[in-house]
């Protein structure tokens, strides 16, 4: 019998054909070249055969992930909280008896 291949766990997460060339279509986009025209322009100059819809679903999709924090980075640039100093400070209140169980002068 042979030995049953163990699934491979991990692995290089998915990365797009085109995200080394966000920057020549946000380029293509500020020059008012349409999606059709950037695919043309893809295949080309870059050498990446792709449908004119494909860059227009990486564009948005990368677009809307740069506009949306990411929650570690958040935590990390979050200013660090500071004390008001000309906030009242909560005082704490004794009694005359350190009686836990007193309750309006009542003691149970």
């Amino acid at each position: 019998m042979t030995d049953t291949a163990q699934p491979k766990r991990g692995g290089k997460p998915f990365q797009s054909i085109l995200e080394p060339h966000f920057d020549f279509i946000h380029q293509q986009r500020q020059r008012r070249k349409t999606w059709q025209e950037i695919a043309d322009l893809l295949f080309t100059e870059k050498g990446i055969r792709v449908t004119y819809y494909a860059p227009y679903r990486f564009y948005r999709s990368k677009l809307k992930r740069a506009a949306k924090p990411h929650w570690e980075s958040k935590a990390a640039t979050a200013p660090p909280a500071t004390v008001n100093p000309s906030a009242p400070t909560p005082q704490t209140t004794t009694t005359e008896t350190d009686n836990p169980f007193q309750f309006n002068n009542l003691t149970i």
